[in-house]
């Protein structure tokens, strides 16, 4: 069960993430780099379009490369992310809600202030051993407008994938047929209004989207870094999946529902609480 917690000398150690929330997340990473670096790569060599723009790796290595990792991004994000938050038993709390807008705003403030009085967003049961909230309010919403980057992304780049590259060599017609009606008709009638042809105007896309998710990569990891407690979140999150309870937790006792189980009765896959 998550948040499972040990007790040694009044000390709370609650298991913050699973095993796969780990992997998700680390995965999520990994490929999110190699797609930065490979993206960003292809874009300022197609503008600069000299002798030797293609020095450091071939064109077509580098394609895959990101084709590869794009695949597996948009499969962790879209399949294993989602499946995680919703076998978790606790989606709501995973979710911004209205309780947010007050942390946020206290969290905020806390930045001018001392660490000590910096605002206890994780709030952990100590008598279940789960937490009734884990995330940073800033966290959660910034999800939102990483979730709407990465549609973007995942969608623009759907579009404009090449069915034939590396070593694979698809020919899809259907395929071929509705993409070039969609991208020369559809989008290229859009396009026009601002000078732009349907793949200009879809790589363009691409591209913002992709700024667009730095900026809130960025943001993100300033959120972590103005919490006094990012050493046990990172600690947690790449290593143990643990945490110690510190002076930044708030620590409750109150019964939780699930805590009392009849023998061998199962769970439902989906909880929403």
């Amino acid at each position: 069960m998550q948040g499972n917690q040990n007790f040694d000398n009044d000390v709370v150690i609650g298991n913050r993430y699973r095993l796969r929330d780990m992997i998700a997340h680390q995965s999520h990473m990994i490929t999110c780099v190699l797609l930065l670096i490979t993206g960003l790569y292809m874009a300022i060599q197609f503008n600069t379009c000299s002798l030797h723009a293609w020095e450091l790796m071939s064109y077509q290595t580098l394609r895959l490369i990101h084709v590869i990792a794009g695949i597996l991004f948009l499969v962790i994000n879209w399949s294993f992310i989602p499946f995680n938050l919703i076998t978790s038993g606790h989606l709501l709390n995973d979710l911004f809600g209205l309780k947010d807008f007050t942390r946020l705003y206290q969290a905020i403030v806390g930045v001018f202030k001392p660490p000590e009085e910096y605002p206890k967003y994780t709030i952990y049961d100590k008598t279940t051993g789960h937490y009734k909230n884990k995330l940073h309010p800033g966290y959660k919403l910034m999800v939102v407008f990483e979730a709407m980057a990465i549609l973007f992304i995942g969608l623009t780049g759907i579009i404009m994938i090449d069915l034939k590259f590396g070593f694979v060599n698809f020919d899809i017609p259907i395929w071929n047929n509705f993409m070039a009606w969609f991208v020369n008709d559809i989008t290229g009638s859009a396009a026009a209004i601002i000078g732009m042809s349907g793949v200009q105007l879809i790589r363009s896309l691409h591209l913002w989207a992709t700024y667009w998710f730095v900026l809130e990569l960025i943001i993100h990891l300033g959120f972590l870094g103005t919490d006094p407690r990012m050493s046990q979140n990172v600690k947690a999150l790449f290593l143990t999946g643990k945490e110690t309870m510190n002076e930044y937790v708030e620590i409750v006792e109150g019964a939780h529902e699930e805590h009392e189980k009849k023998p061998r009765e199962k769970r439902p896959l989906i909880v929403f609480r």
